[in-house]
């Protein structure tokens, strides 16, 4: 994938055979109304322009915010919804707005506020909208960060704006002893095990960024992970709760992959599914870039995340004995430190569906490109309830 920087908080719809990358304020380009990009091929992209032509007024005069952050972007009928927030570092004094088009390119008309917080209205942070999807259609306001953790509430999805005047139930938040790190929520529904599945970050984006998820069977919860911890528990040690998925790592001779998160999860039409999110070069610093990964999902109902950056796909999936012999393996802990890769050796597996149990450890097996030459990874969850990776070894 051709890398695309300054990239942070990204969400992609997909509009008649194109596609479109919406993302935070960034100054890479200068722009202070959300960065549109295109592509036609979820590798190469393009900037096009800003979805504003400045900032909102009743956010900036609630927020004093500088830029927009975090957009989302739905289509409900013949018109494109995005939600954008309007805040500052360390503040709950925060602003999430609608904006709307009849084009991903616009022009984008500002409706005004959808929902808005300070330190005398509320206890949590009103960024980082999600508009979520039940099974029945309805759509579900689910947004926060710092401070109170996650909400949800029902949507009006005649008007995009809350179906009643409330803030909503808490679904997720974590407690001040790791300063209440938890942040851009995405709630996505999987028909084929009839679960909801909540994707957030926690930690620092700046340096311990991490993806992990829960799962519920109704879309208000209470979202469970993998040892059926709920998200809003604040008894077990809090860098043990939520299924890590992805942190930071380095495969052999490969640059380290820094605090990846903030993911969205896209869907192409009829076909597969990615996860969205950001990463940095270096921590502390402006280099974060774009990185677009597959979803796979195990036998047993849990989503991972493909273990190398989408340049395109591959249809055919591994035989058995091609996963026989060496791999480099990143296996993840519940904390959040650079993971790099071990040599283990694989010479026995057992098939369950659609994943392979390696001792009690599933994965699911696939071949994705490398710069244009075909590789084999595989993605799982070990028996602890923790995400790893995988890169065959091949011998020269």
């Amino acid at each position: 994938m051709t890398a695309i920087n300054g990239v942070h908080d990204p969400t992609i719809i997909e509009h008649e055979g194109t596609f479109y990358l919406y993302s935070t304020d960034t100054q890479q380009p200068k722009t202070a109304g959300v960065p549109i990009r295109r592509s036609k091929d979820l590798i190469h992209w393009q900037f096009e322009k800003q979805a504003l032509s400045e900032m909102p007024e009743p956010a900036v005069k609630w927020s004093k915010a500088q830029g927009l952050w975090a957009p989302e972007v739905i289509r409900y009928k013949d018109e494109f919804r995005m939600y954008y927030s309007a805040s500052t570092f360390g503040s709950t004094t925060s602003f999430i707005g609608l904006a709307t088009a009849s084009d991903p390119l616009g022009p984008w008309e500002d409706q005004g506020e959808v929902i808005k917080t300070n330190a005398t209205l509320a206890q949590h942070n009103a960024i980082d909208a999600n508009i979520a999807f039940d099974r029945s259609g309805e759509q579900w306001f689910v947004y926060g960060s710092f401070f109170g953790g996650i909400y949800i509430a029902p949507l009006n999805k005649e008007t995009g704006k809350l179906q009643e005047k409330s803030y909503g139930q808490r679904i997720a938040f974590r407690p001040k002893t790791v300063d209440t790190a938890i942040e851009g929520p995405f709630i996505y529904y999987h028909p084929e095990t009839d679960y909801y599945y909540l994707f957030v970050s926690f930690d620092s984006l700046n340096d311990s960024y991490n993806i992990r998820v829960a799962r519920a069977k109704e879309i208000t919860g209470p979202y469970l992970d993998w040892h059926g911890t709920a998200m809003t528990d604040q008894e077990k040690t809090p860098t043990e709760v939520g299924t890590k998925l992805l942190g930071s790592y380095q495969f052999s001779e490969e640059p380290v992959v820094y605090a990846p998160g903030h993911n969205s999860i896209f869907t192409q039409t009829n076909k597969e599914s990615f996860v969205v999110h950001h990463a940095r070069r270096k921590p502390f610093s402006d280099q974060f870039h774009l990185q677009i990964r597959k979803l796979y999902w195990l036998e047993s109902g849990w989503p991972v995340i493909s273990a190398s950056i989408y340049q395109g796909s591959v249809s055919r999936m591994p035989e058995q004995e091609t996963l026989l012999g060496k791999w480099e393996i990143i296996q993840f802990d519940h904390e959040a430190q650079v993971i790099s890769s071990q040599l283990q050796e694989i010479t026995a597996l057992k098939k369950e569906g659609r994943s392979y149990l390696w001792g009690e450890n599933e994965f699911v097996p696939y071949y994705e490109y490398i710069d244009q030459k075909k590789r084999l990874f595989f993605s799982g969850i070990n028996d602890q309830g923790v995400a790893f990776l995988g890169r065959k070894v091949y011998e020269e």
